[in-house]
């Protein structure tokens, strides 16, 4: 598991990834580009953050598990970098200065970025009265936006990302953004789905809607679990060999609603841009010069 490292009074943090720390031995580059995206990615970054054990806020049993699940997940789908912070990993200064420094600095235009989050997020008015959330860190207050990562402050990191690709996943309700136009799936897929690539996407999956809760079964996330299983698959709705974030959004939301017996509706939005993110690439598209070179006698 790589982390940032915890030494107290250092200025700037340091990622582990740099240092070549992985828990539970070595994961070579070599190794982690096997089946990566060939040319659509540089580097695929997962960043999952789990809080289980509030100083102040009421416990969510099962957080962690729940996402240790996702981050082996991401290592599953040859992610280059799985970076893990769980508890005390996320007060409230250090989320920041992940979000506000490190992965700006780190995260370069080619690459992919992920973000999974699983803790409590509440909301507070903005100025306009309008309804906006925010995450709550470990040593914050469920009722005092003081020190939570406010929606406006995500909506900033993801602006100064130099990554044209960033997928936000909560399994917490998560709202206050303004959305772009949504991406349509043709009933035969996309010709090609790479092309997608070429035009900048921010999206963003929250497990619930504005005054639900993410449902929880016997310490297990109701939302993790159908992500759990679209990512293995299940997610690619037109059956193509190709998983784009939209179609993961679209998964969640009709699976998330089905298991939870209507109680949970999540929420897929993308905030930035017209293009898609890849999660899983399939096999090149066959392109019209294909199809001439094949004609041709």
């Amino acid at each position: 598991m790589k982390r940032f490292l915890q030494r107290p009074g250092i200025a700037v943090f340091v990622m582990g990834w740099a240092l070549g720390v992985v828990s539970g031995g070595a994961c070579s580059l070599a190794h982690a580009q096997l089946g990566k995206p060939e040319g659509l990615y540089y580097k695929s970054w997962a960043i999952v953050i789990g809080i289980e054990n509030y100083i102040v806020a009421p416990p969510i049993q099962g957080a962690v598990n729940d996402a240790k699940r996702v981050a082996q997940a991401f290592r599953d789908l040859k992610f280059d970098e799985v970076v893990e912070m769980y508890d005390k990993d996320v007060v409230s200064r250090r989320l920041h200065q992940v979000l506000n420094d490190i992965l700006p600095r780190k995260v370069g235009r080619m690459d992919r970025l992920v973000i999974f989050y699983v803790g409590h997020a509440e909301a507070a008015s903005d100025v306009e009265g309008e309804a906006r959330s925010y995450l709550v860190p470990l040593d914050a207050q469920l009722n005092n936006p003081a020190k939570a990562v406010t929606v406006e402050e995500l909506k900033e990191f993801t602006r100064r990302s130099a990554s044209k690709h960033i997928l936000l996943i909560f399994d917490a309700p998560v709202f206050g953004w303004e959305i772009t136009a949504t991406q349509l799936l043709s009933p035969e897929g996309r010709l090609e789905p790479e092309g997608e690539m070429d035009r900048r996407a921010v999206q963003v999956i929250s497990a619930a809607s504005k005054g639900e809760s993410s449902s929880r079964s016997d310490g297990k996330s109701v939302f993790v679990q159908a992500l759990l299983t679209g990512l293995a698959g299940a997610a690619d709705m037109d059956k193509n060999g190709w998983l784009m974030a939209s179609e993961l959004g679209i998964y969640l939301m009709q699976q998330v609603q089905e298991d939870s017996r209507g109680r949970q509706h999540p929420v897929s939005v993308r905030i930035d841009g017209d293009g898609d993110i890849v999660l899983v690439e399939g096999r090149k598209a066959f392109t019209q010069a294909d199809r001439a070179a094949k004609t041709t006698p």
